[in-house]
């Protein structure tokens, strides 16, 4: 059996503490911004959960007969963070508020169950709600993008695009910026067109970082001085003694459960960028660079995350997950 989901015997045993209710294909079960007085097992059916960005539906999940919904906000007594539709007809147990409280409160093998579900999920949310955090998770179509300034973004096609300091050494940054990530003591790398700054992070000094002007990272005996040689596996394996030093203090610390739970799960699950992906990501930054309007103005690539954040003249944000940066480029570049 799915460990996320309750088998047929369990969702019977439900039935006398809610109702069955009987959906039809197309019916909205609750809408984002609701209060909350109910949780939703699914005894048959499909369910889809989505919520709008700006004007666009977005899914985030489906859902089918074991699972069940809406027991974040009851237990939180907030509002619905997002929608959900029934995408085929559908059976329903229905627990009002009061009565799902006392279940989980019982004691019983179904509730422990189902608190331990919960869990997981609130682990999940955790790590999810957490921008940069989320782009350490090997998620499927990670695309996340933060409007900025209204006013800016009116006047973006108005602006005239001058040759910045980073432009103008680009072509041999692009070959120091790869070597400091996969060679070199670098682990992350901030880069700011418009000034011509460059923002690194050390793994031998991870709490800090360091600001550099583009046109001397081009410069050998300058990376020599600044970050020695440092191979990357050898850096992975820092990152990673340094996640189970934190790990190992877990217990002398009072921190709530829920959060040891899920550092500790991102720790043990951690991997680092693939390399691959790091030439990929800096190869393309000409091309990001020279979009007709829409154009690169700084981005922000680490080998401890999974993601590559960027931010362009209309002063919006883009983070995306490595796996659908083609994908990106593909619709935005011609490449």
């Amino acid at each position: 059996m799915d460990n996320a989901k309750l088998n047929p015997n369990e969702l019977i045993k439900l039935q006398p503490r809610g109702s069955v209710r009987h959906y039809r294909k197309g019916d909205l079960i609750f809408s984002e911004g609701e209060s909350a007085d109910n949780v939703y097992f699914i005894e048959s059916g499909k369910c889809s959960v989505f919520l709008y960005e700006f004007t666009n539906r977005v899914e985030i999940g489906q859902l089918g007969c074991g699972e069940f919904f809406g027991e974040m906000a009851v237990i939180n007594r907030g509002k619905r963070t997002a929608s959900v539709v029934a995408i085929t007809d559908a059976e329903i147990i229905v627990l009002d508020r009061e009565p799902f409280l006392k279940f989980l409160d019982s004691g019983s093998e179904l509730s422990e169950t189902v608190k331990s579900i919960i869990a997981r999920r609130t682990e999940e949310l955790i790590l999810k709600e957490n921008l940069l955090t989320t782009t350490g998770i090997k998620g499927n179509n990670l695309q996340i993008s933060i409007k900025g300034d209204p006013s800016l973004r009116e006047t973006a096609f108005l602006r005239e695009r001058h040759e910045s300091p980073v432009d103008k050494v680009l072509p041999e940054l692009i070959v120091k910026l790869k070597m400091l990530l996969l060679e070199r003591c670098v682990s992350e790398v901030f880069l700011q067109f418009n000034s011509g700054e460059i923002r690194l992070t050390s793994i031998l000094d991870p709490l800090n970082y360091e600001i550099h002007p583009a046109n001397k990272l081009i410069d050998d005996a300058y990376l020599d001085r600044h970050f020695p040689v440092l191979d990357y596996a050898e850096k992975t394996r820092l990152i990673r003694h340094l996640y189970d030093s934190i790990a190992a203090e877990f217990s002398s610390l009072t921190l709530p459960q829920n959060y040891k739970d899920s550092y500790l799960h991102h720790y043990q699950s951690w991997q680092p960028l693939a390399s691959e992906e790091i030439v990929k990501v800096i190869d393309r930054l000409p091309a990001l660079r020279n979009i007709p309007d829409f154009y690169l103005r700084n981005m922000g690539i680490s080998i401890t995350r999974d993601a590559i954040r960027m931010q362009f003249n209309c002063d919006g944000t883009h983070i995306i997950g490595t796996q659908d940066y083609d994908r990106f480029l593909a619709d935005n570049v011609e490449v």
